[in-house]
């Protein structure tokens, strides 16, 4: 594939990843598996290296844009980050033995697909329940009074799904922060990408001791990535929230369509 071309799809999946949090099993993975000819391993583990590599600059835009509220954020990230991490050594490990490797090529592709389809359920939920809030004076809670006890299970579980399969951002993380951490759509994007950036570098340092990541690609993907930039930011400030909501949810579905194919050819 010719150089232009690669950065113009790294511009691409930037854009999508700074306004919309989806990332790692919307964008990269069928990216990868389809443009790349990547097998699911490989795919997985390059994934999660761009996907850190390209949400530094978009963390620091919504950070700017104050869409992080750092409290919340560095509770889920403090309950993440095991099961991230874990989860990542046992797939590699797995993938390694010969008499694995297929089992875990397909049991990936599954876990894929429940964890995009569980995400649009909770994603739902959250637009439903916010929208029927027709009292202005009947606000969610706050980001600030979320407890450790309520954000454990989903977060756990949100960890070992992205460090097993690079599903993380748009599509776990962010539907358990607006759920469960009462986050709006902004806070939730911008939180997410933060929490996924630094995950995701955990996540791509248990991968590479396997040799399954391309760093070259993901080098020259990221670099495509700064290109849109400016774009990102422009809409994140001149946009509404509904938009933003509409926009990831169909990305969300255009995925759980993408990984049903691939599972069913």
């Amino acid at each position: 594939m010719l150089l232009v071309s690669q950065l113009l799809i790294g511009a691409a999946i930037g854009l999508v990843i700074t306004t919309t949090g989806v990332g790692g099993g919307v964008i990269l993975l069928p990216v990868l598996i389809y443009l790349f000819g990547m097998n699911a391993l490989a795919a997985v583990a390059t994934a999660n290296l761009l996907s850190m590599l390209m949400k530094l600059s978009s963390s620091y835009i919504h950070f700017r844009l104050g869409n992080i509220p750092l409290k919340p954020a560095l509770l889920i990230l403090a309950i993440m980050f095991p099961a991230t991490f874990l989860a990542s050594y046992g797939v590699t490990w797995l993938g390694s033995q010969p008499q694995y490797y297929d089992r875990v090529e397909s049991v990936l592709n599954i876990l894929m697909i429940v964890a995009i389809v569980f995400s649009l359920i909770l994603f739902l939920q959250r637009m439903v329940r916010r929208s029927s809030l027709s009292d202005p004076l009947i606000p969610l809670s706050p980001p600030s009074s979320v407890t450790f006890a309520s954000l454990f299970f989903p977060g756990m579980s949100a960890g070992f799904v992205l460090g097993a399969t690079g599903v993380g951002g748009g599509l776990v993380v962010l539907p358990v922060l607006m759920r469960f951490a009462q986050m709006g759509i902004k806070e939730a994007i911008g939180t997410s990408i933060f929490i996924t950036t630094i995950l995701s570098g955990g996540s791509a340092i248990a991968y590479s001791a396997g040799g399954y990541t391309d760093v070259h690609t993901a080098l020259i993907l990221c670099l495509g990535s700064l290109l849109s930039i400016p774009l990102a930011r422009y809409l994140l400030v001149y946009l509404s929230e509904r938009f933003f909501q509409y926009i990831t949810l169909s990305f969300i579905l255009i995925s759980i369509i993408m990984m049903s194919w691939k599972l069913i050819n």
